[in-house]
């Protein structure tokens, strides 16, 4: 039975989700600080002006395109923590069949000595 090659890292792996993570963590700060602008600003512009629906517009599709890439770097994260999650089950694999088969051949040359 072949064995598959390891082609990921654990160290880089999770290198990866930490930078995701991080990014992501920075989004949602941005977001909540443009919410909280948007809140204070909206009071001076009227929903009612040009400028005022603009603004909204502006800051709603904002909003929409933050979520979009909030989404897709969870999914990254997501992504990548099954692929780490994956790598140790398969290491756990490959060195539980190196003991057994270590332990076939200390049997084997016992029964020869």
């Amino acid at each position: 039975m072949a064995t598959p090659m390891q082609q990921s890292s654990t160290a880089s792996t999770t290198m990866g989700i930490n930078a995701l993570t991080t990014a992501h963590q920075a989004i949602q700060r941005s977001k909540s600080d443009v919410d909280t602008t948007a809140g204070n600003l909206a009071v001076a512009y009227s929903a009612s002006s040009q400028d005022g629906r603009e603004f909204q517009n502006v800051l709603r599709q904002w909003d929409e395109q933050a979520e979009i890439i909030l989404k897709k770097l969870q999914d990254l994260i997501n992504k990548l923590t099954t692929t780490l999650q994956t790598h140790n089950t398969t290491q756990t694999n490959v060195t539980d069949m190196i003991r057994s088969s270590a332990s076939t051949s200390d049997a084997a040359f016992n029964q020869l000595t």
